[in-house]
């Protein structure tokens, strides 16, 4: 008898969380005040400098591949 009352505890619970999902609205993003940035391909990202010999090292192998036809 008692395992019922907990499975019908757990179900209106379990009922409850769905409807409650289920009902949620999704936001609207205004599109007016969104900004339209373009990234620059031209600009080059550096990078932060850890002081790492394995950085300097990803870095020399980076501009090889880069310059490499």
């Amino acid at each position: 008898m008692r395992w019922r009352t907990i499975l019908l505890q757990y179900c209106f619970l379990l009922i409850t969380c769905l409807l409650t999902a289920l009902e949620a609205v999704p936001i609207d993003i205004d599109k007016t005040k969104v900004q339209n940035i373009h990234p620059v391909e031209s600009a080059k990202i550096e990078p932060p400098d850890t002081g790492l010999y394995y950085d300097e090292y990803l870095k020399q192998v980076i501009d090889v591949l880069e310059t490499d036809k």
